[in-house]
């Protein structure tokens, strides 16, 4: 869009969370540089954002004749954090602004996951993260959004992205919404993490606590723990030791030991967000295996807290 714009010497102004996928806050200097404006909203401890705020810097730069394009990201792949789609909907009426639903950790993470809003632009799901292949995933838009393919030279896809389609991930996507679709139980997974978690409060006590426990709409299979005081790598070297696996930061960086900055931009200092535990369940997780869970997670943390 940034591109098409562009090309069509067209300022536009593009709006994203604070807490964006990096894939997203990365396009900064990008668009920038094609002209265009980029603003950041803020969130608070809760992983949340003012709408109406929101609202009234979208219409400011429509006053300017300027279009909007926003990222809305449904799930934070960190926190957990759900943005119902009926703020995405209010926007949209509010300012007619583009909105892109970044739904990469929808699919199976809540209830209802596979109602979606049409009087949205555009939604973009990612393969791997529901058990497909890796490397495919697929986005819907609305047939009048219009852009400028980054990748030409093609006739894929009626010429909207050149490269040869990946007949066997495509397949694999199939298969893997197929098996979302006839096994997912939400009230089961719900049952599942709200029994691990709470055993977890409780066995943590206040040593630590759970990012946006006061959310009022979270996913159901991500806890995102801050354990005051202790050094994410020492605790991941021990879960690793004991053949638990978890995250420190993004899913896409696992393994990576730095400052977390969805944390930080969240409220919480430089030295709790390097002292984070992101643990992520299957959607098809019952509540034999969240004890499981729990009696591995608890062992793991002998001796450290």
């Amino acid at each position: 869009m940034a591109l098409k714009h562009f090309n069509e010497k067209i300022a536009s102004s593009f709006f994203f969370s604070s807490v964006d996928h990096a894939c997203v806050v990365e396009l900064k200097e990008m668009i920038e540089s094609l002209g265009h404006y980029v603003y950041f909203f803020d969130v608070n401890r809760d992983g949340l954002f003012d709408s109406n705020e929101l609202i009234k810097k979208i219409l400011s730069e429509k006053s300017l004749g300027r279009s909007s394009f926003l990222n809305f990201t449904y799930i934070n792949n960190e926190s957990g954090v759900v943005w119902p789609l009926e703020i995405a909907s209010k926007i949209k009426t509010a300012t007619n602004a583009f909105i892109h639903v970044d739904a990469v950790q929808l699919v199976g993470k809540i209830a209802n996951w596979n109602m979606l809003l049409t009087e949205l632009d555009a939604y973009t799901f990612s393969g791997h993260k529901f058990g497909s292949l890796k490397g495919v995933g697929f986005s819907f838009m609305r047939k009048d959004f219009h852009y400028s393919p980054l990748l030409v030279g093609g006739s894929q896809q009626n010429g909207l992205r050149a490269g040869t389609e990946n007949a066997l991930g495509i397949y694999s996507l199939k298969l893997a919404l197929e098996n979302i679709v006839q096994n997912f139980n939400a009230v089961e997974l719900k049952s599942s993490k709200d029994l691990l978690e709470e055993k977890l409060i409780k066995f943590i006590g206040n040593k630590g606590e759970v990012v946006a426990i006061n959310s009022p709409t979270r996913n159901l299979n991500t806890i995102f723990l801050v354990l005051y005081g202790l050094k994410a790598e020492v605790l991941s070297t021990k879960f690793d030791l004991l053949g638990v696996d978890l995250s420190t930061g993004s899913a896409c960086s696992s393994g990576i030991i730095k400052e977390n900055r969805i944390l930080m931009k969240m409220g919480y200092s430089f030295d709790d967000s390097r002292s984070s535990l992101r643990f992520s369940f299957s959607p098809l997780m019952n509540n034999n295996e969240a004890q499981e869970y729990f009696d591995k997670i608890k062992n793991s943390f002998i001796g450290l807290i």
